[in-house]
């Protein structure tokens, strides 16, 4: 509404300040002036009641006498006034105005009583007689010494109430002219006062919208133009504290988005506040980021949601580990810990989640390496020195048995030698500071070459080798001695697992970007269960004929980091009772236009 506005308040107070001065004046102004005038006539009564009660005694020296009446005329006439002459008891003597002996008793008038008891008395009332408000003046006619009579002047108050009634409608018309005048005056000024404030308020509205670079044009020397300069200052301020928040939380949820580790925040009533992406992945969240919902609704891991309830609850530390299995099987070392305001009353908490399932992994493989180890340490030790002592008690001047014992420490002395030397190879090529020299070369020749070294092997263990090589040279980066140990190993476990009379197969052949080299055979095969361990160190399919045959378990394992080494995949299809299939690959070079 258009009174609601303060430009509309100014002006409407503006003019009511106005216009309830003029009244309040004018109010004062006509009481006085009315008080003036009674009194002036009060006066005027009580000098001439005076002058005429003389002038009753001097005529009549008698108030009985005959003639008041006439003499009441005759005083009014002179006075302007009517005259009453009453005696002591009451009774009309004479009147100016009616008959004397037709008028009622006047000694229960007030101002006839008050007139006997204080020796004047003023009355302003209606007259019935005259049918208008009368100010009466009564004063005691003293004769003889004695009080004798009242002699009354009375005058009507017509003009003057039609004078006020005039002064009144003057008033108003002023009234009427201060209306006209003040409200353009006001509206102005209203304008004058509102202008700047109305600026002030569309900058605040801008300030609320996040334009903190707008300027007020208030130069009006007051208070206005103190508060304008104010709040331009408060918007500069705000301007740097918003900039300083947005790059904090820029870099907050940067730093949150590149962190590898899970982060939930989680307010004081339960609810999840933000999640990173990693939290995301790991929980799987049902949930867009940062919705109200309270965790135990979309964390479905009921201990991570305990260790939250627990910190919120208690205000400590609260760490867990948790196992998940969604997207992917992985273990969660998570931290919950409490954060505070500035008053130290709990705000909410956060929690860290770390995958920690390499590290369990890594954990897990270096106890059983450390097993491993051992055992086939244990094993070959313990043999020699049983053998060795079998021999010192006695058994070396037997000298059939003394041949055997020495040729199953040489065997022992050799399965150690090997295994020594593969650990120290394997540590070697696991190094991260590794680094191997590979040149462009033909893979068919690395495995004519091996096959060649390997021919005895074959040969004597009943087994036939074929070789499927394309017509033409396959180039492929490779370090050659180490391509000849991996082929060394896959064709060694081919002829080892694959019975007399049975098949190895070298396949050969390249796309685009790499060169495939495949191992086969007809042998035993492994078993599904055990094909993603094949190439974990010191992992055997079958123990017994393993260590049988003088294998320490690396090999594989080995073959799995040379290829890693030269940027290639390795690989491994099975069917027991069918045969295996090992593959691997080597890139090809980046100028080779074959």
């Amino acid at each position: 509404m258009i009174f609601k506005r303060l430009r509309w308040k100014i002006t409407v107070s503006y003019i009511a300040v106005v216009i309830l001065s003029m009244l309040i004046l004018g109010t004062y102004l006509t009481n006085s002036l009315e008080d003036y005038f009674y009194n002036s006539i009060e006066k005027r009564l009580t000098t001439q009641a005076l002058l005429a009660s003389r002038l009753v005694v001097e005529k009549s020296g008698d108030l009985g006498a005959i003639g008041l009446d006439q003499l009441a005329k005759q005083i009014s006439s002179d006075v302007q006034a009517r005259v009453t002459i009453i005696d002591s008891t009451g009774v009309v003597l004479g009147d100016s105005e009616r008959d004397a002996t037709s008028m009622e008793n006047h000694i229960d008038r007030p101002e006839v009583q008050a007139a006997g008891k204080k020796g004047s008395g003023t009355a302003i009332r209606y007259s019935k007689t005259l049918n208008t408000n009368m100010m009466y003046v009564a004063l005691p006619i003293n004769a003889n010494g004695s009080g004798e009579g009242f002699i009354r002047l009375a005058l009507p108050l017509t003009e003057i109430k039609q004078a006020f009634w005039g002064l009144w409608s003057d008033m108003l018309k002023a009234i009427l002219i201060a209306f006209l005048i003040t409200t353009p005056v006001g509206l102005t000024l209203g304008k004058k006062i509102t202008g700047p404030v109305e600026q002030l308020i569309e900058f605040a509205r801008q300030i609320s919208k996040g334009n903190y670079d707008g300027r007020i044009r208030v130069r009006s020397g007051d208070e206005i133009e103190k508060l304008a300069i104010t709040l331009e200052q408060m918007a500069d301020t705000i301007k740097e504290k918003v900039r300083l928040i947005s790059e904090g939380r820029n870099k907050l949820e940067t730093v949150l988005a590149s962190m590898s580790s899970g982060v939930i925040f989680i307010d004081k009533s339960g609810r999840i506040d933000l999640v990173n992406p990693a939290a995301e992945k790991f929980l799987a969240f049902l949930i867009r980021r940062g919705g109200d919902i309270p965790h135990g609704s979309s964390i479905r891991y009921p201990e991570l949601s305990s260790a939250i309830n627990e910190a919120l609850q208690k205000g400590q530390v609260i760490e867990q580990e948790v196992k998940i299995f969604i997207p992917e099987e992985a273990i969660l070392a998570v931290t919950v810990s409490p954060f505070r305001d500035q008053t130290g009353a709990l705000n909410g908490v956060v929690a860290v989640m770390h995958d920690i399932s390499r590290i369990r992994k890594l954990e897990k493989i270096r106890t059983e390496f450390i097993d491993n180890v051992s055992h086939e340490l244990k094993t070959p030790v313990t043999a020699i020195k049983g053998f060795t002592e079998t021999l010192l008690d006695g058994a070396m001047y037997q000298q059939d048995i003394c041949r055997e014992f020495i040729e199953i420490i040489d065997k022992e002395t050799a399965r150690l030698s090997r295994l020594v030397h593969e650990l120290l190879d394997l540590s070697k090529i696991e190094s991260k500071n590794t680094q191997i020299k590979t040149k462009s070369m033909d893979i068919n020749k690395i495995i004519r070459d091996t096959v060649a070294k390997l021919r005895g092997q074959i040969d004597g263990s009943g087994l036939e080798i074929k070789l499927s090589l394309p017509g033409k040279p396959v180039i492929a980066k490779a370090n050659s001695d180490m391509i000849d140990q991996v082929l060394i190993n896959l064709i060694d476990n081919a002829v080892k697992y694959t019975y007399t009379g049975g098949e190895i197969e070298i396949e050969v052949s390249e796309d685009d970007q790499n060169v495939v080299i495949k191992v086969r055979d007809n042998g035993i095969g492994i078993p599904a269960v055990d094909l993603e361990r094949i190439f974990e160190r010191f992992y055997r399919v079958d123990k017994t004929r393993s260590r049988a045959m003088g294998g320490t378990g690396l090999g594989l394992s080995i073959v799995k980091h040379i290829v890693e080494l030269h940027g290639g995949i390795v690989g491994v299809q099975s069917t027991p009772g069918v045969g295996s299939e090992f593959f691997f690959t080597l890139p090809k070079p980046t100028n080779n236009k074959s």
